[in-house]
């Protein structure tokens, strides 16, 4: 391909040639056209090993490209053998093949504009509803891709990740993700049935925020073509390409704009727990790509930073993909709820409200100023528990998930959460519970620290023990206990567990 470096190469001799290599192709880029040749590689996922192969493929790639990419993708090109070396002009029968492209500025794809921050609401929405008519336009393929077909494609994943050999904490992201994805399936599996009888269509099949360009109308290239499998899929497993890039950017918010646009022209991803769970898979083989590209070219800190990163993103989406999104962490004073809130907030991006920070707020107080006895009366903590309820309530609407981290030690608070936060998205309450012993030792241990929220010492922390009125009128499958004497990583780990085991209960 020495060739095809030279600008000589190509019509009108364009100044600079670029090139872009892949693990399966090489791209030229050479004034306003850019050009795709494959690789002679043979994968476990595809065959470009003949020559017949590559043009075939290359042909699929331009008839599968102009769906959803019509004014970029412009034909294939023979290349073709002369005394004076390679030329895309001959009458001979080629040597090789290359898709021509008509060229679009990198700045103008969606992954680019995420970077920059520069993604207005209302593109993506538009992007939704660009989906949702290609995936429209599409007949049904029937017999699908079945809760087999789904269950198969995670197990191999998983299988090749295993031969990763990981750290204990991608190890523990494994195990978590393995054991919830086997959770999910199997809670599901009526749904995933009746959805490979209508909601399988041919799709793009690599949907990712890279391919997507902006600028006139929205394109969308780079299809996948050499292997069917991989785009005859559910349209939300398609969608959900968009969605694990959009999440990994921190743009939680994009994503409802995309499924809203999605949804009212027309398409169903179904409900948003599907989606994420797509998406959580979908980054799974992200972080298995990744650790393939790293072995090819030697292993260094930053491709495995990248695949922990992918590992770390999968986890955040799997938590979005469980049920519910909205967890009141409670207990009384001391017992472990802030701090393993935190760690969920901060290791899942769900919003956090904390009672200490709302009822100062309310006062007008900064979290790590003290709050005067009167803001504990019973009066203000109602106001407290109404104003908590109100703006989980707000979130959840948004379609975020939500951490509640407050005592909850008498009904007459829940009830009044409960009556302010309504019924539509019925929280999990995680009860923290550590003996009377921890809680002394933790409250006077952090007694004097700056930066606290909350004001409860020794002797307040075992009183709220004593009076911690039972859930009983929580449902028990809205309802975890959780011994928080342990390190907290152990606490989430069991949680997760929880949760899973509960989706595979009858």
């Amino acid at each position: 391909m020495e060739s095809m470096c030279k600008p000589s190469f190509y019509p009108g001799s364009p100044q600079k040639i670029e090139l872009i290599e892949t693990h399966i192709s090489w791209v030229f880029l050479a004034g306003d056209r850019a050009y795709k040749v494959r690789k002679p590689v043979v994968m476990p996922f595809l065959d470009y090993s003949s020559l017949s192969r590559r043009r075939h493929m290359a042909e699929e790639e331009v008839r599968l490209g102009r769906r959803l990419a019509p004014d970029i993708y412009l034909g294939v090109r023979g290349i073709f053998s002369t005394a004076s070396g390679l030329t895309l002009q001959g009458e001979a029968e080629a040597v090789e093949y290359a898709v021509e492209m008509r060229r679009f500025s990198m700045e103008q794809t969606l992954d680019a504009r995420l970077q920059k921050g520069d993604v207005e609401p209302g593109l993506v929405r538009s992007l939704g509803a660009r989906i949702a008519a290609f995936h429209g336009s599409e007949e049904p393929i029937t017999p699908g891709w079945g809760p087999e077909d789904v269950s198969r494609a995670v197990e191999d994943n998983f299988a090749s990740l295993s031969e990763m050999e990981p750290d204990p904490a991608l190890a523990r992201r494994m195990h978590s993700g393995h054991r919830f994805a086997v959770a999910f399936l199997d809670h599901r599996r009526d749904l995933l049935a009746a959805r490979a009888r209508q909601s399988v269509r041919d799709c793009h099949g690599d949907l990712r925020a890279e391919h997507v360009v902006f600028g006139g109308k929205v394109q969308v290239f780079d299809p996948v073509e050499f292997n069917p499998s991989l785009r005859e899929i559910d349209v939300s497993a398609d969608l959900a390409f968009l969605v694990m890039d959009l999440e990994r950017y921190g743009r939680g918010d994009l994503t409802a704009e995309l499924l809203a646009g999605y949804r009212e022209s027309g398409g169903d991803p179904g409900e948003d727990s599907l989606v994420f769970f797509y998406a959580a898979y979908r980054a799974w083989v992200r972080a298995k790509v990744a650790w393939l590209r790293a072995c090819q070219r030697g292993l260094s800190s930053s491709h495995l930073a990248e695949v922990d990163s992918l590992a770390e993103l999968a986890e955040r989406l799997a938590w979005r993909a469980r049920s519910p999104l909205a967890l009141v962490i409670c207990g009384p004073a001391a017992s472990g709820k802030t701090h393993l809130a935190e760690r969920l907030h901060h290791g899942l991006g769900l919003a956090h409200l904390s009672s200490d920070v709302v009822r100062k707020g309310m006062l007008g107080l900064a979290a790590e100023q003290t709050a005067p006895p009167e803001a504990y009366t019973e009066d203000w903590n109602r106001r407290t528990y109404a104003e908590i309820g109100r703006r989980a309530a707000a979130v959840a609407r948004r379609g975020g998930g939500v951490i509640v981290d407050a005592t909850f030690r008498f009904r007459a608070d829940r009830e009044v959460f409960a009556s302010a936060y309504g019924g539509e998205h019925p929280p999990l309450f995680v009860e923290c519970r550590a003996p009377a012993t921890v809680l002394s030792a933790r409250a006077e241990s952090r007694a004097g620290l700056t930066g606290q929220a909350s004001d409860a010492g020794a002797a307040v922390a075992l009183r709220q023990n004593q009076s911690f009125e039972a859930l009983d009128e929580i449902p028990a499958r809205r309802h975890v206990v959780l011994r928080t004497d342990r390190p907290v990583a152990w606490v989430t780990d069991e949680l997760e567990a929880t949760l899973d085991e509960r989706l595979l209960a009858p």
